[in-house]
């Protein structure tokens, strides 16, 4: 039996029937009756909507170069971009370690069994509202079991009568969000996408009876059993699934759209059209994603990528050498692999327009995504639906002119597969992250710096051609997943120290080393600006750090 519990990230979980009667319009019964066809379609492991409207942008105040031209000192922070100068008070270090630590999260986990010691997790924004997210989940597997407990029951491990609760036949699911033109695809996600990967594993269970024998099992059918090549479609159709639902599911509603019932006034809850525009702007913003699933009845691990988001793990040998293990390789326009992918799937005649300038049609940068529909969409579909949020007076995201072989974006993940037992060498922790962190520090580092702060999260700054000398590298693969930067202890990346500030949260301690390293100045000049300054020099950066190591003592890592 499979029992889901939750944190995700900002939320509470809805059913559908919570969401109906939130944005259902009473116009007409028809729409009524389509509405709910879409959100029993869209919606069936449940969830609750977050809307805003978002135009696409893009652009930033880099100079030519991309970089920031000068930084003042003292009491404010000056940047100069395009011939403007913008200046702002320079926040102190206590207002910095306050920015740091106010989106801790984090969790022992205290169940027998269940190979995840702890994981971490911290965000820091810098889009205004910010546009990442995350989610954790937990599934014990328990045969012959009618009990439903909610999940801190599950989770709290410091209560000393709570009962033991084997773990051995868990599933944990850990995912990260990285949304663009908008939060309504990331913040959906992150109550629905863990749900819908745990119901498309049920469907995998042997013996499987209930409700989705009855109803949903048939949108995951074909799957190969409970094996790493069934787990891996049943994962990639649950992708799939889901970006259809948010992308064309809506699309149904607009044949009862007549121009008499987009005018109407409808009811409290809103117009036809009203409705339709929240409904849809899921599928109109987008979200990269990175899902984690760690089974531990059959020592498996599983990690599904969509975008430019990245996992990776680090392994120590029985000599210490750690191994970062890169887990997804980062889907955008930049990957020649994505190229050529992109390049066979449309007509020779778009061979020059799918992918311009490292962006899908010059403006997309990942290649993979939920959402970003105006990318899926027909012509004549985009049509409709901006004529809808025109009326309105919401922006909708444009098409390119030469768009003629959609879709050009797909949310079809790519998966990896581990084993969690090795004879040669313990899991110790999987990083996952946003590109806000990979843009400013490479896997190889990330993996370096959890390594240390393991060791000793006080310590004086380390130089970062010493950090490689002091906790040993193992040499990467031979080939290389995108992007292969530079590994540590190499000049390119030497000019910069790493901090080891005492942080209790190996995410704030990624998240501070990326924002400046043992540079306090640039972290505090990074950290001050707000608005599309700070846009223009770092993005929104999530991070969930996933201790394995059983050989850590689970208090040590939140004392």
């Amino acid at each position: 039996m499979f029992r889901l519990t939750s944190q995700a990230h900002r939320a509470k979980l809805m059913g559908p029937a919570s969401i109906l009667r939130r944005h259902a319009s009473s116009s007409s019964r028809s729409f009524q009756r389509d509405l709910y066809i879409f959100l029993a379609l869209a919606t069936a492991t449940g969830g609750a909507y977050y809307y805003q409207s978002a135009g696409e942008g893009e652009g930033g105040l880099l100079d030519d170069d991309g970089h920031f031209k000068s930084f003042g000192s003292g009491s404010n922070v000056t940047f100069k971009s395009g011939g403007q100068t913008y200046t702002f008070p320079r926040k102190s270090e206590a207002e910095i370690e306050k920015m740091l630590h106010a989106n801790e999260d984090g969790q022992r986990i205290g169940r027998p069994g269940n190979p995840v010691v702890r994981w971490d997790r911290n965000w820091l924004g810098s889009n205004e509202p910010p546009e990442d997210r995350s989610a954790v989940d937990l599934v014990p597997r328990i045969r012959g079991s009618s009990e439903v407990r909610p999940w801190w029951k599950i989770w709290e491990s410091d209560t000393p009568t709570r009962p033991r609760i084997e773990g051995d036949r868990d599933l944990t699911f850990f995912s990260i969000f990285d949304g663009h033109a908008g939060s309504a695809t990331s913040e959906l996600l992150s109550k629905t996408l863990n749900p819908t990967l745990a119901l498309a594993l049920a469907g995998l269970q042997v013996g499987q009876t209930g409700w989705m024998d009855r109803g949903l099992k048939g949108l995951w059918t074909g799957a190969k059993g409970w094996t790493p090549t069934g787990v891996t479609e049943a994962l990639q159709k649950a992708f799939l699934t889901l970006d259809y639902n948010l992308c064309f599911a809506p699309l149904a509603l607009l044949p009862g759209m007549s121009r008499q019932a987009v005018n109407s006034e409808g009811s409290a809850n809103g117009t036809p059209a009203q409705t339709f525009v929240a409904l849809s702007q899921p599928g109109m913003h987008g979200a990269c994603a990175v899902s984690t699933i760690v089974d531990a009845e059959h020592d498996d691990l599983y990690v599904a990528i969509t975008g430019d988001c990245r996992a990776v793990a680090g392994w120590q040998s029985k000599d210490g050498t750690w191994r970062c293990d890169v887990l997804t390789e980062d889907q955008m326009g930049e990957n020649p692999r994505e190229v050529a992918r992109m390049r066979s799937e449309h007509p020779a005649s778009e061979s020059e327009t799918v992918i311009r300038r490292g962006r899908i049609q010059g403006g997309l940068q990942p290649t993979r995504a939920f959402g970003d529909a105006n990318y899926k969409w027909t012509a004549a579909q985009h049509a409709a639906v901006s004529e809808i949020y025109k009326q309105e007076g919401v922006k909708s995201r444009r098409q390119a002119p030469n768009h003629y072989t959609p879709p050009y974006v797909t949310a079809r993940p790519e998966v990896s597969h581990r084993k969690l037992s090795n004879s040669d060498e313990k899991l110790r922790f999987v990083i996952m992250a946003t590109d806000g962190l990979w843009d400013r520090i490479t896997s190889e580092e990330a993996t370096l710096l959890v390594a240390s702060h393991i060791a000793h999260r006080t310590h004086p700054d380390i130089p970062a051609d010493q950090l490689p000398k002091i906790f040993s590298l193992a040499d990467p693969p031979a080939e290389r997943l995108y992007p292969a930067q530079d590994l540590p202890g190499t000049p390119s990346r030497w000019a910069k120290s790493w901090v080891y500030a005492g942080d209790k949260n190996a995410a704030t301690h990624l998240i501070r080393n990326s924002m400046g390293g043992g540079d306090k100045q640039l972290r505090s000049e990074l950290l001050s600006v707000n608005g599309d300054i700070a846009r223009s020099l770092r993005d929104d950066v999530t991070v969930t750090v996933i201790f394995f190591d059983d050989g850590l003592d689970a208090r040590s890592l939140s004392s």
